[in-house]
Order: C-alpha cells, then structure tokens, then sequence
C-alpha cells in the first residue's frame, strides 16, 4: 500500500483514514519542476466518504502528488497519460518509486519527499 510511504498525508488521513489507498487512478498531468514532480492523480470514490460529499452526489476526486528532491530519475515509453498504477517502497528519507503508465510507460526515482495535496471531490458527469 503505497500510501502508508507517503511523508505529509495529513490532508489524506483526515479524509479517508490511515489505511485507504485508491485501487483506480488515472492521471490528469504530469509537471515537472526542478528536482520535483508534481502529479494531479483522481480516482473514483471506492469507500465510506465524507458525508458532505455524498450530500452533492460526488462520485470522484483528485489530489496532487508532489515526489521532491529526486534522483536517477528514468522514463521508459515517455506518455503520461491514463491509468496510473503507484508503487512507493522504502521509509524516512529515501523512496523509490515507480509509476507506470497505461501505455507501457514507467517512471523510476529516489525521491527523498512524498506528499498529498489539494484533495478535490466533484460529481464527474464524463460531459466533454
């Protein structure tokens, strides 16, 4: 479970707990920035939500992913796209993460920081 890796999940574990971890997750965008990338992930909801989300009839969220002070970062079949599969080993300060792509894509690094942001539920109508 990759999220029990993660450093500051303050936001997360008020939300969902200490335990949950989204089985379904596709990207919205990839932004890289200096040694650090940022991930907009979302992911249907799966679980017992916040009953002010289910108030409005919320059926999914997003959430950003910051991966900080990276090292041997290495990209296979660059396309940061789709249906996103996390995997984060390793505790204190060294992680190494892997993240594969739908489309063969997978991305390895030693980051140093994880973090959960921005933690959005909305009601997706899949309207283009």
């Amino acid at each position: 479970m990759w999220i029990s890796s993660v450093s500051n999940k303050k936001q997360w574990t008020s939300i969902f707990g200490e335990t949950y971890s989204p089985s379904n997750m596709r990207t919205s965008y990839v932004m890289l920035d200096g040694n650090s990338i940022c991930i907009k992930l979302s992911s249907k909801i799966e679980q017992a939500a916040p009953k002010k989300w289910l108030a409005k009839n919320y059926n999914e969220y997003a959430f950003q992913l910051y991966i900080v002070d990276i090292e041997n970062f290495n990209v296979d079949n660059f396309n940061f796209s789709g249906t996103t599969t996390l995997t984060i080993e390793g505790k204190s300060s060294d992680y190494k993460v892997t993240i594969k792509f739908e489309n063969n894509c997978a991305v390895t690094c030693q980051a140093k920081n994880i973090s959960i942001a921005n933690i959005t539920a909305y009601n997706n109508d899949s309207a283009v």
